[in-house]
C-alpha cells in the first residue's frame, strides 16, 4: 500500500466528483448540495463526520492509532457569481454561478486525500481534521469555522494546511514558498464634504471634486514615497462618485478602493497614511474628509516547518521536478489567513496550466478559465504525502 497506488485507484471517481461539483456550483453559505455530496462520499470510512452549523460545510476527524499532533486540512467549497464561458461539456448548469477560482478542485483533492489517508489510519501518530469550509469568496468562512470552536474542539488542531489552484505553473506541479504567500486585502472609502453651489460662482462655494482629485494623487505617493521600495503594497482607487449635473458644484464626493499588503507593519502604516493624507488635503482646501476602513483578511504567512515538510514529502513522493519554488507572493487575498491568526499553517499551490490550452493560463475569477485536471491527482498525492510526513 502506497500513496501513488491508492491515488490511482480512486482518481477516476474523484475526477467525476470534480466535474459534478463544477456542473452544480453553489454560492457562499448556500453549499447544501456540496455538503451532502461530501458526507455521502466519505460515508463508510473511519472518518467521523459532522455538518457545520446551518448545514453548510463539513468537519471530518480521522484519529490515528497512536498519540500525536492534529493536522488540520482545509478546502473551500463555494463558487462565484460569474457566468461561465469555458465551453466545457460539464460547464455550470446554474446560470450566473461558476467555480472560477478552482474550489471544485480543492474540494475534490480533499475528498481524495481523505480516502487515501483513511487507508493509512494505522500508521498515523496523531490525527487529521478535515475542514470543508463554506464562504471563502465572501471572506466569512474561516471566521465562521473559528467562531464555532472547530479548531479547539478535541482533537485540537495544532497546525493547518490548504492548497490553491494556480494557473501560473504547470499542471501537476506543486508550488511552495516560505514566508508571505498571499496579501492582506482591506477596503477603504473617503467622503469629502464641500458646500456645493452654482457652477458660475465657484469662489463662493467649496468644491469637493478637485479636492478628490488631489487626494487621489496624494494617495499614490504613499506607495511611491512613504513605503520602502523593498516592501510590496498596492493601493487601488476603484470608484469615485460625485455630482449630478453639469452646472452644479457638488457638495459631496466619495472615493473607494482597496489596499493590499504582505507585512502587518506596512499594512498599519498605509492605513494611517491614507487617513492623514486625505484629512490634510481636504482641510487645506476648506473641505473635510471622513475616512472609513473595512478590514479584510490579514496576509497569509507560511510556517517554515510545514513548508520544509511539504518540500521533503513532494520530492520523495513525486520527484524534485514536481516542485516549484515561488519566488514572488501573490497580492490576492485569502480568508485562510484568519486561521493563521490562531495557529501556524501553510498555503501551497497546485499548478493548473497547460501551455497548449490558452484558457488554462487565464487568471483566477475569469469566466473562461479552465483548470487542467492533472492538478487533482497531484494535489491528492502532495496533501497525503505531507500528512504522512507530519504525522510520521
Amino acid at each position: 500500500m502506497d500513496i501513488h497506488s491508492l491515488t490511482s485507484e480512486i482518481i477516476e471517481e474523484i475526477i467525476q466528483i470534480r466535474r459534478h461539483l463544477h456542473r452544480f456550483p453553489e454560492l457562499s453559505m448556500e453549499e447544501f448540495e456540496t455538503t451532502q455530496l461530501i458526507m455521502d462520499t466519505l460515508k463508510g470510512t473511519n472518518i467521523q463526520l459532522e455538518k457545520m452549523e446551518g448545514g453548510t460545510g463539513v468537519i471530518g476527524v480521522l484519529r490515528g492509532k497512536s498519540n500525536g499532533p492534529t493536522l488540520g486540512l482545509r478546502a473551500d467549497i463555494d463558487a462565484l457569481p460569474i457566468y461561465e464561458k469555458t465551453g466545457l461539456e460539464f460547464k455550470s448548469e446554474k446560470e450566473g454561478i461558476m467555480h472560477a477560482c478552482g474550489h471544485d478542485i480543492h474540494t475534490s483533492v480533499m475528498l481524495g486525500t481523505a480516502l487515501v489517508m483513511n487507508r493509512f489510519q494505522d500508521q498515523l501518530k496523531g490525527n487529521i481534521k478535515f475542514i470543508f469550509q463554506p464562504a471563502e469568496e465572501i471572506m466569512e468562512g474561516a471566521r465562521f469555522v473559528i467562531n464555532q470552536g472547530i479548531l479547539d474542539q478535541e482533537p485540537k488542531v495544532d497546525k493547518i494546511v490548504c492548497l490553491h489552484t494556480w494557473p501560473l505553473i504547470e499542471a501537476g506541479t506543486i508550488g511552495v514558498r516560505h514566508g508571505p504567500i498571499m496579501a492582506a486585502a482591506d477596503k477603504f472609502s473617503i467622503e469629502i464634504d464641500g458646500s456645493g453651489g452654482h457652477a458660475a460662482h465657484p469662489h463662493i462655494a467649496t468644491d469637493p471634486i478637485p479636492v478628490a482629485a488631489q487626494i487621489i494623487m496624494g494617495l499614490q505617493t504613499i506607495i511611491s514615497r512613504q513605503i520602502s521600495p523593498l516592501d510590496s503594497a498596492v493601493l487601488t482607487i476603484g470608484q469615485i462618485h460625485g455630482g449630478n449635473a453639469d452646472n452644479i458644484i457638488a457638495n459631496k464626493v466619495t472615493i473607494s478602493g482597496s489596499i493590499r499588503t504582505l507585512e502587518p507593519e506596512v499594512r498599519n502604516s498605509i492605513l494611517k497614511d491614507v487617513t492623514e493624507t486625505s484629512e490634510y488635503i481636504a482641510k487645506a482646501s476648506k473641505t473635510s474628509a471622513a475616512v472609513n476602513f473595512e478590514p479584510g483578511c490579514p496576509p497569509v504567512i507560511n510556517d517554515d516547518e510545514l513548508v520544509d515538510a511539504l518540500t521533503a514529502a513532494v520530492e520523495s513522493e513525486m520527484g524534485k521536478e514536481s516542485l516549484v519554488y515561488l519566488e514572488q507572493p501573490s497580492l490576492g487575498g485569502e480568508d485562510f489567513a484568519f486561521y493563521l491568526q490562531e495557529i501556524e499553517g501553510m498555503l501551497f499551490r497546485v499548478g493548473t496550466k497547460d501551455e497548449s490550452n490558452e484558457q488554462t493560463t487565464r487568471s483566477l475569477h475569469n469566466p473562461g478559465i479552465i483548470f487542467d485536471e492533472k492538478a487533482v491527482k497531484a494535489g491528492i498525492k502532495a496533501m497525503s504525502a505531507l500528512s504522512l510526513e507530519y504525522l510520521k
